[in-house]
């Protein structure tokens, strides 16, 4: 299964209009595999079915990283 894919299966699960946090360990994903998720979110944004409304990163040793990514299904 592709990120892509898990993305929107899992966005597909969500209600209308309700806000949704999203972290690498509450989907169970390291962070690469997260990230490639949050950007299908930000894809999805772009068509309308979603709207992030936060992402959250923190910087270590000159490397940025995401921790968690807050958003509502709106399609």
């Amino acid at each position: 299964m592709t990120h892509d894919t898990l993305a929107d299966e899992l966005v597909a699960q969500l209600p209308l209009h309700r806000d949704t946090r999203w972290t690498a360990g509450s989907l169970g994903l390291d962070e690469a595999a997260f990230d490639a998720v949050a950007q299908r979110l930000l894809e999805l944004e772009s068509s309308g079915a979603v709207d992030v409304m936060n992402m959250s990163r923190d910087a270590s040793h000159g490397l940025r990283r995401l921790n968690a990514i807050r958003f509502t299904r709106v399609a």
